[in-house]
């Protein structure tokens, strides 16, 4: 699954944009390049200094978006600018682009001219990563101070939706349950979703728990799966809070 982060070290407030300014030394350093990328050593003159100069606006424009959309991923979900990073996949975009346009942000649009320098159909944060019924929302704490870093990955089926008495069941405790749970999430979408996301298994160092229906038996439908290292107070604090705000987001 593809996914999309933004992370603090990636600085994309409007504060620390770069600006570009199109001088002839650069566009013939621009030019010059090009001659030495195969394929493009015959369009040259496409590294027009309309084109760049297009391609520098756009791109400061672009960067500005998604650092608008990484503040609001923050605030929606109550995380911390300095203190995480985020990376989300699948449905999980899917829900941050609808957050984003519900907010009137909208992705700025490649230029034609620079499309056509760049020999691309565009660029786009959502393209072939959102999408599906499965989903995917990783976050990553900072170490801060004596508080040691971690991680924390959030995977789930959006045609199933957590219930107000859904409940963390533990997998890595060995019991009939965690049996239970486990088999059912390597039997469904959410199984092709976790080997995709590098697997699982109760011998690793991570911790994971089963997201149920509340209950605990065999019969407790699982909706999601918490993968955890060093957050699990985190997790079980949070993950049912995380996944009902996603599934708002989907409609």
């Amino acid at each position: 699954m593809d996914t999309v982060s933004l992370s603090t070290e990636a600085q994309f407030r409007m504060s620390n944009a770069t600006r570009f300014t199109v001088t002839a030394d650069s566009l013939a350093q621009a030019v010059a390049a090009a001659k030495t990328v195969p394929g493009l050593n015959a369009d040259a003159e496409r590294f027009t200094p309309e084109a760049m100069a297009a391609h520098a606006e756009w791109r400061e424009k672009h960067t500005d978006y998604t650092g608008r959309v990484r503040d609001l991923v923050d605030e929606t979900f109550g995380l911390s600018a300095d203190r995480n990073g985020w990376a989300a996949g699948g449905a999980a975009l899917t829900a941050i682009k609808n957050l984003a346009e519900k907010n009137g942000l909208i992705e700025p649009t490649m230029p034609p001219a620079v499309a056509n320098m760049l020999q691309t159909t565009g660029e786009s944060m959502w393209t072939d990563k959102s999408g599906g019924t499965t989903g995917m929302f990783d976050i990553a704490f900072l170490p801060n101070g004596a508080e040691k870093g971690g991680n924390l990955r959030i995977l789930f089926d959006s045609a199933k939706k957590p219930g107000a008495d859904s409940s963390l069941v533990d997998l890595k405790n060995g019991g009939a349950n965690a049996q239970g749970a486990l088999a059912k999430i390597r039997a469904s979408a959410l199984g092709a979703s976790l080997d995709s996301a590098g697997g699982w298994n109760p011998g690793g160092t991570a911790n994971a728990y089963a997201l149920t229906s509340g209950k605990n038996g065999g019969d407790a439908e699982v909706f999601g799966m918490v993968i955890s290292n060093n957050a699990d107070e985190y997790a079980r604090v949070n993950s049912k809070t995380i996944l009902q705000t996603i599934h708002s987001l989907l409609g």
